[in-house]
């Protein structure tokens, strides 16, 4: 799994604009063509910008042309070594001097300190995290600045990371067994009593989901829940660490890359809008359950070469379930996923809290609330197929059944499950059947249907039956066709309590060849016994 990184080119833009702040402060501030000279073409508009505020003023100077590394000291703090690094900050190991304590020293970027919003936000996070105080999400002992750096100091969690777990389960294979878990995370009593590989994942980031949950109470979203940010401590606690995304809704915060600040792999579809849609607390709980994902199933849901091709996946498909991409994978434990990561955001767990009782509930045993809804109108379709699901290799997720198989473009099933939400569009399916608010296909269903044979109240087809039906068979209670059968019914062949056409049955009838007590004229006769035996008409 590669990780789209933009380091080199962050260090780059911030050693540029502390370079560009000392030339200022040192009357030179005319000279920056060199220093735009440095960067790709489509960077420069964001450094231009940075130079206008140094020159005005309206941003403190940056003492230091090169970022911070192992061995400098930042007010009081001696930093040991980097240990982690986003778009906002980089996060140093290091130790406070005076009472050697080891800590973790979050640095936020000297480029993005220019604005006063990027300092507000990083600050927020101590804030955030001072009046969280759960075991389950990293500590926080203060916040300063120094040397043009603005800091926080947390807790120093020695262990690993759940990015690091992952990545230390045995590659080659996939039924991964709860023992194997524990020996990645370093804790041996997370396989005791359990039966399986999910039940103990799930033991291990129920706690983690639900911290998340408190935190939501409190009004704060993370934004950027991700394995690399839940951290395995040494006394066996998994925590959640960086709350430096928590934010107002709407602000769609960005680097100086100019990319939003966030993981791409996992962020939810309105996240990755970007500034389409709000973004809330159910935000987190699909990102949870790209987690969860990730660690039953070994690999991420969605990929792609740059950030935005990451983006547009995520946008535009559902991702494939957890059972079709590893077999070992429990209905219980793939239904949950499937309810965290459901598109419409309504469609997933309320709170955050909801999605750790159904993770403790599946860590011990018992059946889920999402398992049970699963079971219900989803796999009474499914048995109505009577081991058709599997010939065609159905998909679900979030209320939609597809399968993967297609002849001439089309999928042969798709169908939309369960109600629809207060406020959501019309849904639409296209498939060879079809069964959705808009259908389309060889056999459509729906309020709005067109195919070959079509039902619904508003039908167009070759066969329609529907309210309003249009096509060549018709039956409808206003029915248009060549044979139409309906209360009101027009067309070649007309049976109605309104008929108009050539010829036909009807209480009142119009046209040249229709009779209301339902006998036809001498002229039908003659028409249509040039090819039908007259034996065959009254």
């Amino acid at each position: 799994m590669n990780d789209i990184s933009s380091k080199p080119l962050e260090d780059l833009l911030d050693r540029i604009v502390a370079e560009y702040s000392e030339r200022v402060a040192a009357g030179r501030g005319e000279q920056e063509g060199d220093l735009l000279a440095q960067v790709p073409t489509e960077q420069r508009g964001t450094l231009e910008r940075c130079f206008k505020m140094i020159r005005g003023g309206t941003a403190g100077a940056l003492p230091l042309t090169r970022a911070l590394a192992p061995g400098d000291r930042l007010d009081g703090y001696r930093l040991v070594r980097e240990i982690g690094r986003g778009g906002m900050s980089i996060v140093f190991e290091a130790v406070q001097e005076e009472l050697e304590r080891p800590v973790a020293l979050k640095v936020l970027r000297p480029g993005l300190a220019l604005e006063g919003r990027n300092v507000d936000r990083f600050q927020r996070e101590a804030l955030a995290i001072a009046r969280l105080q759960h075991p389950h999400i990293v500590a926080i002992h203060g916040v300063g600045q120094a040397q043009g750096y603005h800091y926080l100091v947390m807790e120093l969690v020695r262990g690993t990371t759940l990015e690091q777990v992952y990545r230390g389960l045995p590659a080659a294979r996939s039924d991964w067994t709860a023992e194997e878990l524990a020996r990645a995370a370093g804790i041996p009593e997370l396989a005791r009593g359990v039966q399986s590989y999910e039940q103990a994942l799930f033991r291990l980031l129920a706690p983690v989901v639900r911290a998340v949950g408190l935190a939501h109470d409190l009004g704060l979203i993370h934004r950027d829940i991700k394995p690399s940010n839940i951290l395995i401590h040494s006394d066996g606690r998994a925590v959640v660490a960086d709350f430096g995304l928590a934010k107002a809704e709407g602000d769609p915060a960005l680097s100086l890359t100019g990319e939003p600040i966030g993981t791409p792999y996992y962020m939810s579809p309105e996240q990755a809008a970007i500034i389409e849609q709000p973004v809330g607390e159910r935000s987190d709980v699909y990102s949870l359950g790209v987690t969860l994902y990730e660690g039953l199933t070994g690999r991420r849901p969605f990929e792609g070469r740059t950030f935005f091709e990451v983006l547009d996946a995520i946008r535009r498909r559902p991702a494939l379930p957890p059972r079709r991409v590893r077999r070992g994978v429990s209905g219980g434990a793939d239904a949950i996923v499937r309810k965290a990561m459901a598109r419409v955001p309504d469609e997933r767990y309320t709170t955050a809290l909801e999605l750790s009782s159904d993770m403790e509930a599946l860590a011990a045993g018992r059946m889920t609330v999402a398992e049970a809804q699963s079971a219900g109108l989803t796999q009474r379709l499914a048995g109505l197929f009577n081991g058709l699901a599997h010939t065609l290799r159905l998909s679900s997720l979030g209320g939609e059944i597809v399968s993967e198989r297609r002849l001439l473009g089309l999928p042969l099933i798709h169908i939309h499950v369960g109600p629809r939400v207060p406020g959501q569009p019309l849904r639409r399916a296209r498939g060879w059947l079809a069964i959705g608010e808009i259908a389309t296909g060889v056999v459509a269903i729906g309020p709005f249907a067109a195919g070959v044979v079509s039902l619904g109240a508003f039908a167009l087809g070759g066969l329609a039956l529907a309210g309003v039906a249009l096509g060549g068979v018709t039956f409808g209670g206003v029915s248009v066709g060549i044979l139409a059968t309906g209360g009101m019914a027009a067309g070649i062949g007309v049976f109605g309590g309104m008929g108009a056409g050539s010829f036909g049955r009807a209480g009142l009838g119009l046209g040249p060849h229709v009779l209301s007590d339902g006998r036809l004229d001498g002229a039908a006769r003659h028409f249509l016994g040039r090819w039908m035996p007259w034996s065959l008409w009254p």
